[in-house]
């Protein structure tokens, strides 16, 4: 086998986890939404592409200049979560096929490997595991004498099975056989796709598992888009990549790599280092961005912005900075939902969603997240994240009805 017949990319999620930013799937590195380049890299190992997508997406997914192997699915809305997706390609996908989360960033050339055991070996199954030195809040591979036999979902951290936990690169030698299984696998969870994979490898299936140790970038918390930036950023094929009709000040000063894109203006004495640079921005005088993440049309002048990520259209008054390091220079923790999630990143800034403005002299603690549409006054401390279309005045948070 020179390619796999199937590969079914999962870009349905409603990345609510992702907020203030949207749309991971098609979120913007170096030019490009990261699901076209994920297309274009997978599209040589396979005869067929299937992207399940939500119906929400679909106007989205049509902009992007798809293959001719590359065929959309619209996931059912009443079908959730990873199971839905699968299921939304019930009676669409015959033959093998391998299942991939549109969000992870991984060495392809695994995929190579999965080729040569499929030819070698002629498995039912095969999954990959990575190592992990610390707990990790994913799935983990059970062995029993070595044989594989079970996936346990999050287990306790003194109850871990292995030290290998499970990426979603997940192949099947008959995909209908594994839909089947999925389709009478209930859980009060939001487990369903695992527990068919347990109820799978408990019907004795010929299941292998590939070690990865390369890079893994995951896109489900909105400070994961910086390591992925980093990780574009090394990709170019020069320290420092313009677009067009860049300007840069003769006292400005460009440490790569560094992503400048199409008409964005850097001005007197400013610093970028390490940072992409979306189309439009102007990055006024005496600013500083430092490994930081700017959509298009962001509007600088005299702020401080680091490790950082700005949406499309945010605005910086003058003297607005976003502090980066905690006192005690413990990593930087972030709230989800009812949650403060450790990012692990020892230097962490803010997130904020398109369209807000950040007044005068204004700062921005580090791990906030300001919503889309939200204004801050002049002068404020955030300390806390702001929701979507406040504006904060006065000590007092309003709707923004402006």
């Amino acid at each position: 086998m020179n390619k796999l017949q199937n590969i079914l990319i999962l870009a349905g999620g409603d990345g609510t986890r992702f907020w203030p930013l949207t749309k991971k799937s098609y979120f913007s590195f170096l030019g490009q939404p990261l699901l076209k380049r994920q297309i274009n890299n997978l599209i040589k190992f396979s005869e067929n592409l299937y992207i399940v997508v939500n119906s929400n997406d679909l106007d989205l997914i049509n902009r992007i200049n798809l293959k001719q192997k590359t065929r959309i699915l619209e996931q059912n809305p009443a079908l959730t979560g990873m199971a839905g997706a699968v299921l939304s390609a019930k009676d669409k996908i015959n033959g093998n096929a391998l299942i991939l989360n549109a969000e992870d960033l991984i060495d392809l050339e695994l995929l190579r490997d999965y080729l040569n055991l499929i030819n070698k070996d002629s498995p039912e199954v095969i999954f990959t595991g990575r190592k992990v030195d610390n707990y990790f809040p994913g799935g983990y591979f059970r062995f029993a004498k070595e044989r594989l036999v079970e996936i346990v979902e999050k287990p306790d951290p003194d109850k871990i099975p292995s030290n290998l936990i499970k990426l979603v690169v997940d192949y099947f030698s008959d995909i209908a056989k594994f839909i089947a299984v999925l389709e009478v696998t209930n859980s009060q969870n939001d487990d369903r796709y695992e527990q068919a994979v347990n109820n799978l490898l408990h019907q004795n299936v010929k299941a292998r598992y590939l070690t990865y140790d390369d890079y893994w970038y995951p896109l489900k918390f909105p400070w994961h888009a910086l390591p992925i930036m980093r990780h574009f950023l090394k990709t170019l094929d020069s320290e420092i990549k313009l677009g067009k009709n860049v300007s840069i000040a003769k006292t400005a000063k460009i440490v790569g790599p560094c992503f400048i894109d199409d008409n964005s203006v850097i001005g007197d004495f400013a610093l970028v280092r390490e940072s992409h640079i979306g189309k439009s921005c102007i990055i006024g005088g005496y600013s500083e961005v430092t490994r930081s993440y700017l959509g298009n049309n962001v509007y600088l002048h005299r702020n401080y912005v680091g490790d950082s990520i700005l949406d499309n259209r945010v605005r910086l008054g003058a003297g607005a900075a976003i502090a980066n390091l905690r006192f005690d220079e413990k990593s930087v923790k972030s709230r989800v939902g009812e949650n403060k999630i450790d990012t692990n990143l020892p230097k962490f800034g803010a997130v904020i969603g398109a369209n807000s403005k950040i007044g005068v002299n204004a700062t921005l603690l580090p791990g906030i997240k300001i919503g889309r549409n939200t204004l801050i006054a002049p002068g404020y401390t955030i300390a806390e994240d702001m929701e979507d279309n406040k504006f904060i005045f006065k000590r007092k948070t309003i709707d923004n009805k402006f």
